[in-house]
């Protein structure tokens, strides 16, 4: 009986050793790629996270940058590392979040806000009220159980979408992997 409580609390003590983040990046800035998180590592924002930085119209690229949207302006992109932050996050279960912004032809704003409990639901939030030709649908939201990368069979190459959400809302997200592939690529 005593080994077996013993084993037990030696297992716990290992398990927990194993779990510490690194102390040297706490500040969760990950736009500058110096500052990124080595492979595998995590960062764990506050528990409450904070909210997203308030979008004013006009919301251009350069703003959305510095607040530390992961944008897409016609495939070339900006803070793809909060992006790739995020999935790691979310495959080991850390709370993040992450609001991504896509511009149109016509050069409006689109946003996808997600954020992650670091249980098991993705909040996700679908906000076009800055697109000209498009009609408000009033920042409509839904939760999800996980992000997904599916095959796109009509033009090729791969897309991530949410999967289990509770409505047709899961369905407005959108986030292409070629242009984060060719992205990478163009940055080495």
């Amino acid at each position: 009986m005593v080994n077996k409580w013993m084993l037990t609390i030696t297992a716990v003590m290992l398990l927990l050793s194993g779990c510490g983040e690194k102390t040297d990046n706490q500040t969760g800035n990950t736009s500058n790629p110096s500052t990124a998180p080595a492979s595998g590592e995590t960062v764990s924002p506050s528990a409450k996270p904070e909210p997203f930085p308030a979008v004013s119209d006009p919301y251009d690229r350069e703003k959305a940058i510095a607040n530390g949207d992961v944008v897409n302006v016609h495939g070339k992109m900006y803070n793809l590392d909060k992006w790739k932050l995020f999935l790691a996050n979310l495959d080991v279960g850390v709370p993040d979040q992450v609001r991504i912004t896509q511009y149109t032809i016509e050069g409006d704003p689109i946003f996808y806000e997600l954020v992650y409990d670091g249980a098991e639901v993705i909040k996700y939030t679908y906000d076009n009220s800055q697109d000209a030709y498009g009609s408000d649908q009033g920042r409509p939201s839904t939760s999800c159980r996980d992000v997904e990368l599916a095959e796109d069979k009509d033009h090729g190459g791969s897309y991530y979408k949410l999967t289990g959400c509770d409505n047709e809302t899961g369905d407005t997200f959108w986030f292409q992997n070629e242009q984060l592939e060719e992205a990478e690529q163009s940055a080495q």
